[in-house]
């Protein structure tokens, strides 16, 4: 059995991104999201579902499957001035998994949102916060590339490839 070839996480970002000098905006991350979940078989993809609870939300883009609903946030570009962001994100967070059943939620990035994501101190904090939490987070390049994370750990760990 082969065992899969492992290279650094920033590495990896970096061929995820070489050539690209402009950020994707919400619609191109919404369309990368949009074939993400197509491609990992979730049966059902909407657009624009609201979710109730103390602060209502609506997600640009929501995949389900038998074990679970995914509710998204598109952010593009994440960077050092994002700290109230990340607080209305928390609100999100625990009002979609609290108020509904085996529901999740994702923020979509542009992959050239991964250095800020991990240099940055409070935006790290914030974000390893959040995932310890149980949000995912899915970087994008427009080019039908992307990473997923379920845990902060995992974004300087070596990736296999």
């Amino acid at each position: 059995m082969n065992k899969p070839h492992m290279i650094a996480a920033r590495t990896f970002f970096s061929r995820m991104n070489e050539g690209r000098s402009t950020w994707l905006d919400e619609g191109q991350l919404v369309k990368g999201c949009e074939e993400f979940f197509q491609s990992n078989e979730y049966s059902s993809i909407e657009r624009n579902v609201a979710f109730a609870g103390s602060h209502n939300f609506v997600s640009p883009l929501v995949g389900s499957n038998e074990l679970q609903t995914i509710a998204t946030v598109m952010r593009p570009r994440i960077d050092r001035f994002d700290m109230a962001f990340f607080g209305s994100l928390e609100s999100i967070l625990f009002d979609v998994v609290d108020n509904h059943e085996r529901a999740a939620v994702m923020l979509v990035a542009d992959s050239l949102s991964y250095l800020p994501m991990t240099k940055i101190v409070d935006v790290s904090v914030a974000l390893e916060n959040l995932m310890g939490e149980g949000m995912y987070l899915l970087f994008l390049n427009g080019r039908s590339a992307h990473a997923l994370f379920d845990d902060f750990k995992q974004l300087t760990a070596p990736i296999p490839v």
